[in-house]
């Protein structure tokens, strides 16, 4: 009986996860009818602005203002950051962010890892 449960549950995931691929791969040829694709445009009234805003009167959002004081217009060199030799001279602050999280969650899964059984081994006792 749970066997039977678990294979209608994995099936319908599997159903789930692969039921919107039909639509993502969808062909611009139907029916060797080509359908025109237009490419999209530079907004008229620029990134972020609303219709009845002149540039004048545009403040930037708060993830805008943070992208811009991470340098988040500049690419960076991941062979710089995660390579045997770091260099992060000429790496934009976003990229040096993302890697103290890296290091950061990295220590706190391994400390994680360590911790908790070592709690739940004096809370609970041994379990085997």
């Amino acid at each position: 009986m749970r066997i039977r449960n678990a294979a209608i549950a994995g099936a319908t995931a599997l159903a789930v996860a692969f039921g919107g691929t039909t639509v993502a791969s969808a062909d611009v040829n139907q029916n060797g009818n080509t359908v025109p694709v237009e490419q999209a445009g530079p907004s008229k009234t620029g990134a972020g602005q609303k219709e009845d805003q002149t540039p004048e009167d545009y403040t930037p959002s708060l993830s805008s203002k943070i992208g811009n004081k991470l340098e988040g217009d500049q690419a960076a060199n991941a062979v710089g950051i995660f390579g045997s030799s770091k260099d992060f001279s000429g790496q934009p602050a976003w990229a040096k962010v993302f890697y103290g999280a890296t290091v950061l969650a990295g220590v706190g899964a391994l400390l994680g890892g360590i911790i908790g059984p070592v709690y739940n081994f004096f809370v609970h006792g041994p379990s085997f």
